[in-house]
């Protein structure tokens, strides 16, 4: 027996039934759907999102008091267009409501998440054992469209926590078990990758899944080295950012396989992937999608979870501006599609060296400072003007302390492992949302060229 097929048959089965977990069962179900009638996979996501509904009613205080207030009972939901006689739940509502928000009744097993969101202020919640259940069932439903089966050795390019010695070697240990190699996805100096081609290359993956930029980055140093690409490749999936057309070529051609997109967030888990031929389809028995005009011309996207009892997130914005696309995909799924319009041209750090990274970075700045007991800013935003030059707008919080800026400025140092680069501090009272109502906590005003390095 293969180690995959040990991971596959064993010890994933095995795991599953100490967590409590169902993702084969719900994967195997989700596959049956993916070439069912449409009218039939809109009814089952109807009954879920009633459910979802009469839950929150019965066992939620945040909307007990929501309901009341907007005349709202479940039977109201009479069809999906109902929904929106609710109001839409943003970031601060979770925050201010956070143990409003909670099942008071359930008893099941649950996991407590965190996350810097589109501010960089930490965000916190719970997720519970099915909603788990389903976002693995998901995602692994959408790499199965490309050949990938569980227990396939996976290279994972990810954020790793940098800043925990003990993590540093306990996370890659139990990765390892699980036939996955991590690889950070921040460290990323001409000797750290050639140290990754080495490993990757030894650990001969099926799959790549990370970072987008860091993807690119890694393939950029394949193919200006000459290095042969793993043998036993057959997709890569990035998430976090949007490549470049010609990004995405120079990795596919690198790699000579696909590139595959996953589209989600942390509170939600992922919802939408991309398939060989370029759609992405809508996990529609997991989410409920609306796409919401606001004042300004742009959609929104609004989405309400249906699997997660515990803390449900009903009509939440999530940040991103998007739209249905209503054609048929020549792959014969019948899952919905989605397009989203935005560009990940704001989102990549630009060095005076040429090295290039991920806004995400700032997010594990966010979460460094939340795990130290460090709370300044009520809302940041970072401006690149210039490689190395970085403004920063913030509304400092009530706990702000001067000496604060200097450890923010440490850790982005570290993290981007130089202390040659120019911070401008900036207090504000409030930051503007962009033109698409969303506050992005990175906005770079670099020409193209330099981004791009063409």
């Amino acid at each position: 027996m293969s180690y995959s097929s040990f991971i596959k048959n064993i010890y994933y089965p095995i795991t599953q039934k100490i967590k409590g977990q169902n993702v084969i069962k719900y994967f195997e179900e989700l596959k049956k759907n993916e070439y069912k009638p449409i009218e039939e996979l809109k009814q089952l996501q109807f009954r879920r999102l009633k459910y979802i509904i009469d839950s929150a009613y019965r066992n939620v205080p945040y909307y007990q008091e929501t309901f009341k207030q907007y005349s709202f009972h479940p039977d109201d939901l009479q069809k999906p267009e109902d929904i929106k006689n609710l109001p839409i739940l943003d970031k601060e509502d979770i925050i201010r409501n956070f143990n409003r928000l909670i099942n008071r009744n359930y008893k099941g097993k649950i996991y407590f998440c965190k996350t810097s969101g589109s501010t960089g202020i930490p965000l916190k919640f719970y997720v519970s054992n099915e909603y788990d259940s389903w976002d693995w069932a998901s995602r692994w439903r959408g790499r199965s469209w490309f050949n990938i089966k569980i227990g396939d050795p996976e290279v994972a390019i990810w954020g790793r926590h940098i800043h925990s010695p003990i993590k540093r070697i306990i996370d890659p240990l139990k990765a390892l078990i699980r036939n996955t190699l991590l690889i950070s996805g921040f460290e990323y100096t001409k000797q750290d990758l050639k140290k990754y081609t080495r490993r990757i290359n030894s650990f001969n993956p099926v799959y790549i899944y990370g970072y987008s930029n860091s993807i690119y980055n890694l393939a950029l140093f394949y193919k200006k080295n000459n290095i042969p690409a793993p043998s036993r490749l057959k997709a890569i999936f990035v998430t976090a950012e949007m490549l470049f057309p010609n990004e995405r070529a120079l990795v596919e051609s690198t790699f000579n396989v696909p590139v595959a997109n996953e589209y989600g967030c942390s509170e939600l888990g992922g919802f939408a992937y991309e398939c060989p031929h370029g759609n992405w389809h809508v996990s529609i028995e997991n989410v409920f999608l609306e796409f919401i005009q606001n004042e300004l011309g742009f959609k929104e996207i609004v989405a309400t979870s249906l699997t997660n009892i515990y803390m449900p997130f009903i009509r939440y914005r999530v940040g991103d501006i998007g739209d249905w696309i209503d054609t048929k995909c020549s792959c014969g799924r019948t899952l919905p599609i989605m397009k989203l319009d935005f560009g990940r041209i704001t989102e990549v750090i630009i060095m005076k060296n040429g090295d290039r990274f991920s806004s995400k970075i700032f997010g594990y700045v966010s979460k460094e400072l939340f795990e130290m007991g460090k709370h300044p800013f009520i809302q940041y935003q970072i401006i690149q003007n210039e490689p190395s030059s970085f403004i920063i707008y913030y509304v400092p919080s009530d706990s702000f302390k001067q000496e604060d800026l200097n450890i923010f400025s440490k850790l982005v140092y570290k993290y981007l492992k130089t202390n040659q680069i120019k911070i401008e501090y900036i207090p504000v009272k409030n930051i503007n949302p962009d033109p698409s109502g969303k506050i992005r906590y990175f906005i770079s005003r670099l020409k193209s060229e330099e981004i791009t390095g063409t």
